[in-house]
């Protein structure tokens, strides 16, 4: 049930981010970034230009946390957010794992 509210919560947040969304990857790895400090991020979201790269702090295990990163995945492309012609990932952490990354997903590229 948790899991289920977080889940909507994020979609909710990033719904309101939607209306600044485009097809450039720094505003959108911004936009998504403030959607989960809200919602799921235990520490503040970070994201790099250069590694094209969005880590997430969150307290949720291996199993989950794929299934989360694979719903935020799915959220965005719903609200059609794409992140430009490069691959960039989803780097979902937890600090029970040292920091280590649990869960990695690709971001939607902009469709072709």
């Amino acid at each position: 049930m948790m899991g289920r509210l977080v889940v909507l919560a994020l979609s909710v947040s990033i719904s309101a981010g939607q209306a600044l969304a485009d097809d450039d990857a720094v505003s959108n790895a911004e936009m998504l970034c403030r959607a989960v400090d809200t919602t799921i991020s235990l520490s503040p979201c970070t994201y790099s230009e250069e590694a094209k790269t969005v880590t997430v702090s969150v307290a949720t295990a291996g199993g989950d946390a794929q299934a989360l990163c694979q719903t935020i995945r799915s959220s965005l492309v719903e609200k059609q957010i794409y992140f430009g012609a490069d691959p960039w990932k989803l780097d979902l952490k937890s600090p029970a794992s040292g920091d280590s990354t649990i869960a990695s997903c690709d971001l939607p590229q902009t469709p072709h």
